[in-house]
Formats: C-alpha cells, structure tokens, sequence
C-alpha cells in the first residue's frame, strides 16, 4: 500500500514523503517567507517548488513574485535553499513570464518573435537557472503550462507562425527543446516541467498531443512532469468527474513516458490522496492552497495518520494575487 508520506526519489532527488508543495504569488516581506519556508520544510514535506520567479522587471506579475534580476536575489535564493536543506527537502525554483518585451515595444506577440528575440529569451532564462544553480538549488520547474509565455508559444491556438518554430508538434516545440537541451548538457540540475493535460480550446492541445509534447521533453533530458490545467487553480473547485480527466490523463502519460509525473488537483484530504496513489500508479501529489491555509499541516496529518486542510478553496489566495489566506491571515 502506497501512503503519502512514503520515502520516494524523483529523478535523483529523495524525498521524504510524496506531497509536492508548489508554489505560486509572493507578496510577503521576505523575514515573513523564510518563516514560512522553515515550517512547510519541517512538516514533512517531499519537495518545494519555489512560488513565480519572474525573469522579466516589467512582467505582468513581476509585482507578485521572486525576482531574479534584482540585487538581492542571490541572497534570498541562497537562504530559500538553506532553509530547505536543513530539513533535507530538495527545491526547485519555478521560472516563469507572462510577457515578452523588446526595449520600448512591450507585450510582443508569439508570432511576432524574431530569431534574435527567441535566442534572447533561452539566454534570459538560462541565466536565471545559473543563478538558481549558484544559489544551491536543487533544479527548476519550467512553465509549459497553465498561460504562461511558453505555454501559448507551443500551442497551436496561439502560434500562427510559418518558420521552422511554428506548424507542427516539433517546431512548436523546438524554442523549449533547444533550451532544455542545453542546459542539460551544460548544468547538472533537476529540470521538471508544468504541463497542460490538455488546453479546452478549440484548435488547441488536446490530450494526446501533450502526451506527445512529453515524450520530446523526455528526450531531450527533462527530469520530471507536473500536469496542470490553463485554469488552475480555479478548475479544482468544479466536479470531481474533472478531477478523474487529470487522474486518467496521468495514468496514461504515466504509460507513455519513463520519467516521474506529478499530479496536481485541489487535494485537502489525506485519505481522498492515498485512495487515488493506491488506484493508479501515481506516485506523486502536488498542492498550492492548503500551504497558504497552513503552512505546517502536514506535521499533523502525519502524526495522527489522517487529516484534512482547513483550506476552504474560496481562491482568494488566488484571485487577490497574495500568498495569505482570507480565512486564516
């Protein structure tokens, strides 16, 4: 029987349970973050996945993330790791943007990209994962999901382009492909990928093509997978029948792919976890808002062997753009 507090590896990585929590907005002064970084460390927690590290100052939600161009960045990084480290949990740093800009001319389209502006962006986000690497970060987590910049430039609903980075799978493709390849061969480092399981619009991924996505990621090195939907986490909170779309989807990437797949999903409840870890072959679990409901509940889940967030799923977290609970500040 598989339970969510199992000692398990991803990748290289060893955890201590099977929760990964991820992050996503920061607001907080950073004294108030390192607080609680030691607690979500120490509640037995598997992995942490960083909240949004913008790579760009003028991003659409530079204002609500980690910053990786500003001056005390490094020492921020370095501490978040530390933090981590003592309690011997694995971090990674998610990299993410919303928008492109050239100079004066903000917001550029995805097919409005030059060759110049795609080797721009591989280079910006090459050096956010050396500064991750120096910082004493575990990996990074790249957006291929939810609406994030590279998430539009792979899909067909958004990419219009007739160069060798539009068109089919492959070229769609090719800019993230490029960019993984390449930190791979030159940096050790755990790169895991946010995808969606599918897109909900017409002309674009549906779930066998993101399948497909997934393999070219294993092949060029990726590490991990995180499956994920454009609207979450607002999705969670509709039907389970939806739920069970994300339990069957991962089932079978799962089947398709020989690299660990993470789940997330709007879990709160230990037992509702272990029922779907003991149904599938789902190994790992990830949550957002039970985290900013009460950064160290697991510690008591673990202890009385069961338990359920007091997370309400009210998505003020969310939607407000801060990283503190409504109901519980």
């Amino acid at each position: 029987m598989k339970d969510i507090f199992d000692n398990c590896k991803i990748g290289d990585l060893k955890l201590q349970s099977r929760i990964v929590r991820t992050g996503l907005w920061q607001t907080q002064p950073m004294s108030e973050v390192y607080e609680k970084y030691e607690n979500i460390a120490k509640s037995n927690v598997g992995l942490i996945i960083t909240e949004l590290i913008s790579i760009y100052p003028k991003d659409k939600f530079s204002e609500y993330s980690i910053k990786s161009n500003t001056p005390q960045f490094m020492t921020e990084a370095k501490r978040l790791a530390e933090i981590a480290h003592t309690h011997d949990v694995p971090i990674l740093g998610q990299i993410e943007f919303i928008k492109y800009n050239r100079g004066i001319d903000l917001d550029i389209d995805i097919n409005d990209l030059t060759m110049e502006d795609i080797r721009q962006i591989q280079s910006d986000i090459i050096v956010a994962v050396q500064k991750l690497k120096l910082a004493g970060f575990d990996g990074i987590q790249m957006a291929l999901g939810n609406n994030f910049f590279l998430s539009k430039l792979i899909n067909p609903y958004f990419n219009q382009r007739t160069d060798e980075y539009g068109g089919n799978t492959l070229n769609r493709m090719r800019c993230v492909l490029e960019l993984i390849k390449v930190i791979k061969t030159n940096i050790d480092f755990h790169i895991s990928c946010k995808v969606n399981a599918y897109d909900g619009r017409k002309g674009g991924i549906d779930a066998e093509e993101s399948i497909e996505m997934c393999k070219l990621l294993e092949k060029v090195g990726v590490d991990s997978i995180q499956v994920t939907k454009p609207l979450s986490p607002l999705y969670f909170t509709r039907e389970v029948s939806e739920e069970d779309e994300l339990v069957k989807f991962s089932q079978k990437l799962i089947e398709s792919v020989g690299v660990p797949v993470i789940l997330g999903g709007g879990f709160n409840s230990m037992q509702h976890m272990n029922e779907i870890l003991n149904k599938t072959d789902i190994e790992l679990l990830s949550m957002y808002r039970p985290f900013v409901a009460e950064d160290g509940f697991l510690t008591s889940w673990k202890t009385s062997g069961e338990g359920t967030s007091r997370c309400k799923k009210c998505n003020n977290c969310y939607r407000t753009k801060t990283s503190t609970c409504y109901h519980y500040p």
